[in-house]
């Protein structure tokens, strides 16, 4: 990103970070066993799972704060997660001994130090929060992130039984300025506008259009690129051979799976994509919010308006901070106040 590292390391005493080792596998995955619950599906927790994820994927960076009694925490970065060029921070987990001392901070101050120096990287850098942690949500704001979609129930079996909802928040030093329009209906200036308010007082230099549905083309004339990933995430951009009747097939029999959340980043740069909002709406799906430089095309960043199917239609409790619940409002999803404390809100969410 820039040789700049913006954060000042400030561990407590007797503590270090460094990179991962091989011989740390079996430490690193108690770390993960302690810190989840203990009937987790989490795979982490399994030495072999941590060996071939953070030490044999390449597109992984993984690090450790240790004493000089062993790994006391763990977090990665993925490159290239979810789409070329990206890179979020993950997999976060501090041994319930060591909770309490900044470790989660420190490690991602860390992660964020390393991608600034990374000359080979200059690409998107965010993060999924998950809302069952309002601290962690406060960590990443207070590191500059700043939440762009949330997505109900996206995840099951780590945490609980329950299923888990996201923020997904972006590092907003690492979204393009760019000079590029954005075309959505009316109906989402407002989301566009204030999420982008929200991380620069001048919309990343994004411009705005809004067009009038009289004005689409039909989505049965429109032929778009249609990308699948993880079993989830349809990445809908421009410029392909793909038509509507066949990608909505593909979504609709997905629909059909169950326990599955599906995720439609739909390319916003794109005015004949606009023909998509209302075939998504009538099958179900609901927004989730914009997400600049989310896409990638050819090398080019583009920005995404994320719709989202989540795998049930039951309410769903969340803990969430200011900005994530001024989020939820700007989106006009549904909820119920369940306790409002000092530093968080406990919500019922319904979509």
């Amino acid at each position: 990103m820039d040789e700049e590292r913006p954060f000042v390391p400030d561990l407590p005493a007797g503590y270090t970070i460094r990179r991962i080792e091989r011989g740390d596998a079996p430490e690193i995955a108690a770390v993960y066993a302690a810190a989840y619950p203990a009937d987790t599906d989490y795979p982490l927790v399994e030495t072999a799972a941590v060996r071939s994820t953070l030490l044999d994927d390449p597109d992984i960076a993984a690090f450790v704060a240790e004493t000089d009694d062993g790994v006391a925490g763990t977090a990665a970065i993925e490159y290239d997660s979810l789409d070329e060029g990206n890179a979020q921070i993950c997999k976060l987990a501090v041994h319930p001994d060591h909770q309490g001392r900044g470790l989660g901070r420190e490690l991602l101050k860390h992660r964020l130090n390393t991608l600034h120096t990374d000359e080979a990287f200059s690409g998107l850098v965010y993060s999924a929060a998950v809302t069952s942690h309002p601290a962690t949500q406060h960590n990443l704001l207070a590191r500059g992130f700043a939440p762009f979609s949330i997505h109900k129930d996206f995840q099951g079996g780590y945490f609980g039984p329950r299923d888990e909802s996201e923020v997904i928040t972006l590092y907003t030093p690492s979204i393009d300025y760019d000079e590029r329009d954005v075309y959505v209906p009316e109906r989402y200036r407002h989301v566009v506008e204030r999420t982008l308010a929200n991380a620069s007082l001048d919309l990343l230099g994004r411009r705005i259009r809004t067009v009038n549905t009289v004005t689409y083309p039909r989505a049965d004339q429109v032929e778009m690129a249609l990308s699948r990933e993880r079993g989830f995430l349809w990445e809908v951009t421009a410029d392909g051979d793909e038509s509507w009747a066949r990608t909505e097939a593909e979504i609709r029999a997905a629909m059909r799976e169950e326990d599955v959340h599906l995720m439609v980043p739909v390319d916003a740069n794109a005015r004949r994509l606009l023909a998509l909002y209302e075939p998504l709406e009538a099958d179900g799906f609901s927004p989730a919010g914009f997400v600049p430089d989310w896409l990638s095309r050819d090398g080019e960043r583009r920005d995404a308006f994320v719709f989202q199917h989540p795998p049930n239609d039951t309410p769903t409790e969340v803990a969430v901070v200011d900005d994530v619940k001024a989020l939820i409002d700007t989106l006009g999803l549904d909820y119920r106040v369940v306790e409002a404390h000092d530093r968080y809100w406990e919500l019922e969410l319904e979509l």
